[in-house]
């Protein structure tokens, strides 16, 4: 049976720190020291912390601290101190109190502190860690590996994540000055009707009240279109959330060759928020993925986020380099990394047309890890901030629940099922994917045992023996669709890997020799510092098609021809 999936633009998210009056946090008067230091160190945020000789390798906990100004307030505001993100923990003081922890090192998070500032210098402090641990997300991982079978609730060898753990105030800190009732995150699902060539908008907002009870209106512009809201009664310290519906007419797709993209606005007395949508249909059809109703077959690559120089920051001129880089290598369609994006990069994707797929936190867990609850539940905490930090993004097509963990066990096959359907609940217009390296498992005999069974196109890791593993994937589920979410070879140092140009070369011909294959990432596009086991003496693992400084190898222009396809 056919099944169809319509994927729109979805806009908004959690927290938009550009709407409110700003104050930045950000740049000198921090000081950094970790917790074996005897005396802080002046720094300036945002800050990765293995990005300091001295502390490269350093898996621990540090301390952050800054003195700021009471800003003026007329009365009857509130102020929110924002992050852009932290990594991995944070627990958060002012003034002496603590605020709160937050766990996810992607996504952003605040804390109200109206009526906790006093008059001239208030003093913050955070207290980051980036240590993992076998409940933390994304967790040590305890995979057992495809050669043994123990039952659930066995406990594995442990391995830290594959990428640099870049500990700091990764990225922005500010205070957000609004009125006591403000926008807290909306969302645009526009759905086109090729026969009348119009969409169907519906507009959904929440608000917060952190006042009095009172009348709210919403009122903005989709797309050119007057968007007015039914007033709601909000209660003193409580969300509400409204909808609106209505109809684009003569709407203009957006597409991998003409990403169009339409302005939107919401806005509150105080306070609003804008982004961009596309309005564009994404569907299964068999074992074909189209868009707009075109087929699509194309290539990209994974890319570690970091930059020698700015760890895990990464400004918005460095992501728009490399990405630029990428899209010049005709890299269009990807599962880019294991863990939620900065917005730059996704608003890149948006505007030149790029197809992702989405990743949070499970990365090569193991049964008993899926299994445990509170697992689950951080998990699901992560998965539902990165989705309303990216649903906007036209430029996803897919969210994936995770990446290499122990899929054919029944903890995996559970995980898959029900993180399905938790993810649809909150977003029921993209497909379902993860990234599995089981399907060529002795224990995988049919497609019911092994999770991707629950996926809408199958995504998996291969590396080498392409054609056997490929073909392989297409006996155990004949009627999906297969991306390859990671392949490649960690080839020379050099700029010269004639061995890696081989093994790209053979992965991509035997896709494009087989039909039910809808394109490939490479693993990866950079060259990356990583502290898992294996890794050179240099600290650096030689995956990419461009070094650490972002040189090309002979490779980088195998991929350019290669990748080279037609835009749908």
């Amino acid at each position: 049976m056919q099944r169809w999936f319509v994927l729109i633009a979805l806009l908004g998210c959690c927290i938009d720190a550009s709407a409110a009056t700003k104050v930045d946090l950000d740049g000198l008067g921090w000081t950094f020291r970790t917790i074996l230091d005897p005396q802080p160190l002046p720094i300036s945020v945002p800050h990765s912390w293995p990005t300091m000789d001295v502390y490269q390798k350093y898996i621990g906990t540090a301390i952050y601290e800054r003195d700021f100004d009471e800003p003026a307030l007329i009365k009857g505001q509130v102020i929110r101190l924002h992050f852009d993100a932290v990594y991995l923990t944070a627990a958060v003081w002012l003034n002496g109190r603590k605020l709160g922890v937050h766990e996810g090192g992607y996504t952003p998070f605040e804390f109200d502190i109206t009526g906790l500032l006093k008059p001239g210098s208030n003093h913050l402090m955070l207290e980051v860690s980036n240590a993992p641990s076998i409940g933390n997300i994304p967790a040590i991982a305890t995979s057992h590996g495809s050669k043994e079978y123990p039952p659930d609730g066995t406990v594995g060898k442990g391995s830290i994540v594959g990428w640099m753990p870049y500990g700091g105030i990764v990225r922005p800190v500010s205070l957000l000055i609004s009125e006591t009732v403000y926008l807290h995150g909306m969302k645009v699902d526009a759905r086109p009707d090729f026969a009348r060539g119009v969409a169907a908008l519906t507009v959904q907002v929440r608000v917060h009240n952190a006042g009095a009870t009172a009348l709210v209106n919403v009122h903005g512009t989709v797309a050119g279109i007057t968007v007015n809201f039914e007033p709601m009664r909000v209660d003193s310290g409580t969300d509400a959330e409204m909808k609106w519906m209505g109809t684009l007419k003569n709407a203009h797709l957006w597409s991998v060759k003409n990403p169009y993209l339409y302005d939107a606005k919401l806005t509150v007395p105080g306070d609003d928020l804008t982004a961009q949508i596309g309005v564009r249909d994404v569907r299964i059809r068999g074992t074909e993925l189209l868009l707009n109703g075109t087929v699509v077959r194309l290539f990209g690559a994974n890319r570690v986020s970091e930059d020698p120089k700015e760890g895990l920051h990464e400004s918005d001129e460095i992501v728009q380099r490399d990405m630029k880089d990428m899209l010049a290598a005709n890299m269009r369609m990807m599962r880019i990394a294991h863990y939620p994006q900065a917005p730059a990069l996704l608003d890149f994707a948006d505007k030149h047309g790029m197809l992702l797929i989405a990743e949070a936190g499970n990365w090569n867990m193991s049964a008993w890890q899926m299994a445990d609850p509170e697992i689950r539940l951080l998990w699901e905490k992560e998965m539902r901030e990165m989705m309303e930090q990216d649903w906007n993004h036209p430029s996803v097509i897919a969210w994936s629940v995770g990446n290499e963990y122990e899929s054919f066990t029944k903890s995996g096959i559970d995980w898959t099922r029900d993180m399905r359907s938790y993810t649809l609940g909150l977003d029921p217009t993209r497909l379902i994917t993860f990234a599995s390296r089981f399907t060529l498992d002795p224990a995988v005999r049919t497609g019911k045992d092994e999770a991707s069974q629950y996926s809408d196109f199958v995504s998996i890791n291969v590396y080498g023996n392409y054609a056997k593993g490929f073909d392989r994937v297409h006996e155990l589920w004949p009627d999906k669709p297969v991306f390859v979410t990671e392949f490649g070879k960690m080839g020379e140092p050099g700029l010269h890997d004639p061995n890696r140009i081989e093994d790209i070369t053979t992965a991509v011909n035997a896709i494009k020799a087989r039909p039910w294959m809808i394109g490939g990432s490479l693993w990866t596009w950079n060259d990356y510092r990583s502290l898992f086991p294996g890794t050179p003496s240099s600290g650096i693992r030689n995956w990419g098609v461009v070094d650490l400084d972002r040189e090309h190898r002979d490779s980088w222009n195998a991929v350019e021809k290669l990748f080279k396809t037609e835009l749908p």
